[in-house]
């Protein structure tokens, strides 16, 4: 029997910090588990190296965006090697084999009739890459994630239909209650699809840090289209000279709340359009929270795991991860509980 799990992807626009380290020790812990079971086991993690945020992060330091991804990405890689991952594949989504995958893909939607050119004005978040009804921004008018405050992006783009996938999806959720999990981020899911889902775009005209449209190359592929479909795209080059699809696919998904909506439903609608089976599960877990703030690149108040494993190993920040926060939860992290859960436990 196999088994296929994976981290979400991580953008490298910054250092990683303990909320990495947390996504992929829960990781670890399911995989390590499924391989104690005598199952075939697949697990991937990697990075999301496209988007405005990484051009912008770039700029800044004075890169171009593929010289802070090639910075980037071994800290990654470190990361997951420093907390013990048992990780098959680090995937990046500037691997050429990925690229060409995603090209692909996008082609087989446009192939379904799934894929319109349109005019699209709305408020985008840089830090999300993502774009956000005035409705559901905090009274203060900023992204509710982030804390920061959209701006007016106005483009012609191509949009994936997803309206059309609204029945297909609400029929499959209600056949399959166990998809996600807990069963709070499962209604939560459900609620968006059954409120009506609105047709999305898959491209920027407005950067050119991206996987170009295969049949307009003025146009990059959306950063999350292309980062959803790392998923898929590494079972076909993980292994030289293999194709795992066949063997490993469905995955299995670990991720946070705050992108629950691009993997249990647009991910799903893609899948469908694509003609690809849909994951076999998400497990959904909560925010580390410092101070009560939810640990965000974006908002600086993020801890350094290398720091702590330097100081007290692998192992005891693993255990302090796994001990204090209830998995599908928010969680409390600080240097103080994990020194107390080092002196008085371990």
């Amino acid at each position: 029997m196999s088994y296929y799990i994976s981290t979400p992807i991580y953008y490298v626009n910054s250092e990683p910090h303990h909320g990495h380290a947390y996504t992929t020790i829960a990781a670890d812990v399911l995989a390590r588990h499924h391989r104690q079971r005598g199952e075939d086991v697949f697990f991937l993690t990697g990075v999301d190296e496209h988007g405005t945020k990484i051009a912008q992060a770039a700029e800044e330091r004075g890169l171009t965006p593929q010289q802070l991804a090639d910075v980037m990405a071994p800290r990654y890689r470190a990361l997951a090697a420093a907390v013990g991952a048992s990780s098959d594949f680090f995937i990046r989504t500037t691997d050429p084999e990925h690229e060409a995958f995603v090209q692909g893909f996008v082609e087989r939607l446009r192939a379904a009739g799934d894929i319109e050119k349109r005019t699209y004005g709305g408020l985008y978040c840089t830090a999300c890459e993502g774009f956000w009804y005035e409705r559901d921004l905090t009274p203060e008018g900023l992204c509710p994630q982030h804390g920061v405050k959209p701006t007016w992006l106005e483009e012609e783009n191509y949009y994936f239909l997803l309206s059309r996938y609204q029945d297909r999806l609400a029929e499959f959720f209600r056949s399959n209650p166990g998809f996600v999990r807990p069963r709070s981020r499962y209604n939560e899911a459900l609620s968006f699809i059954e409120q009506g889902l609105e047709d999305i775009s898959i491209s920027r005209s407005s950067i050119t840090w991206g996987i170009p449209v295969p049949w307009d190359e003025e146009q990059v592929i959306y950063v999350w289209v292309d980062a959803l479909i790392n998923y898929l795209s590494a079972l076909t080059y993980a292994r030289p000279g293999e194709d795992l699809t066949a063997r490993y696919w469905p995955a299995f998904h670990f991720l946070a709340k705050d992108i629950l909506k691009f993997h249990a439903v647009i991910w799903p609608a893609l899948l469908m359009s694509a003609g690809y089976d849909l994951p076999s599960g998400e497990l959904i877990h909560g925010y580390l929270l410092v101070g009560g703030e939810k640990m965000s690149k974006t908002r600086g108040n993020t801890l350094d795991p290398f720091a702590v494993i330097e100081e007290v190993g692998a192992e005891p920040l693993r255990y302090y991860l796994m001990r204090e926060v209830t998995l599908g939860q928010d969680g409390d992290v600080s240097l103080e509980g994990l020194y107390a859960r080092y002196n008085n436990e371990l």
